[in-house]
């Protein structure tokens, strides 16, 4: 059957492992690079857009679709912020009592998301386009991050909003002094605000579950979100963990049931 809230990114025949996660390009790895790492008898697949929540209401949609394939979901793998949906659809599936065991949970790097991750991302996106602002532009934008985060550390949508609005100003004077296209500053701001978007549904999800106990992979520099976690620790930096051979045999290995995770 065709999917629609999913991306094939390969079918080696098997189960159906969905993999979480923001589907823009970025500079890190993600889960292409390990589909193509890892040799199981299984099908990677990779959500699409995720759009706006609820989260429930996006789960079970995903759930539903994967379900009507009729092949077992042998894993869920989530990244990053994206952990904290992969946890809630395991869970869903699991349900449903159509898989048996529950779907293995892979979390990589899992972080959550927060109001800091919204401004994290503010500032990252000015950072690109930062020899084309001005220094108070990018003063007053740093300064509009850090209130937004003192006043409102819990309010996603106002943060969102308030942070959207900027970018698109911001974007606006970098095409005129750039002389881009209408559609291309358009396209920036799309961009941007999708990915709020797809943060804010991420904050709805969660590491606690029903139905099993996650698995978390950790480059150095991250921590798993909850404490007593299951947690392996590769020497790897962040934007390379998913296309290391290491972490690709491992995810192999435990896919095989020849981990006792």
């Amino acid at each position: 059957m065709e999917l629609t809230n999913w991306l094939e990114l390969s079918d080696r025949g098997g189960d159906l492992i969905p993999c979480l996660d923001f589907p823009g390009g970025r500079a890190a790895a993600g889960f292409g690079d390990l589909a193509a790492g890892v040799a199981a008898d299984a099908c990677f697949l990779h959500v699409r857009q995720a759009g706006a929540g609820p989260l429930a209401a996006r789960v079970g949609r995903w759930a539903d679709e994967l379900l009507a394939t009729g092949r077992p979901v042998r894993a869920v793998l989530g990244f990053c912020t994206g952990s904290a949906m992969a946890t809630r659809l395991a869970d869903a599936i699991a349900a449903t009592g159509s898989s048996a065991p529950p779907p293995m949970v892979v979390l990589f790097d899992a972080v959550p998301a927060t109001g800091a991750s919204l401004t994290g991302q503010f500032t990252l996106a000015l950072e690109s386009n930062a020899r084309h602002l001005t220094a108070d532009e990018q003063a007053d934008a740093q300064d509009l991050s850090e209130q937004l985060v003192e006043k409102y550390p819990d309010d996603l949508p106002r943060i969102a909003a308030a942070l959207t609005e900027r970018y698109d100003r911001l974007m606006r004077a970098v095409a005129s002094r750039l002389s881009l296209h209408e559609l291309l500053r358009q396209e920036l701001t799309s961009m941007f605000t999708a990915y709020l978007d797809y943060l804010m549904l991420a904050s709805e999800g969660g590491f606690d579950m029903r139905s099993s106990t996650p698995l978390f992979l950790t480059s150095p520099d991250y921590e798993p979100p909850v404490e007593g976690a299951r947690t392996v620790a590769f020497d790897i930096v962040h934007d390379d963990l998913l296309r290391d051979p290491e972490v690709h045999q491992f995810v192999a290995d435990l896919l095989k049931g020849e981990h006792p995770w």
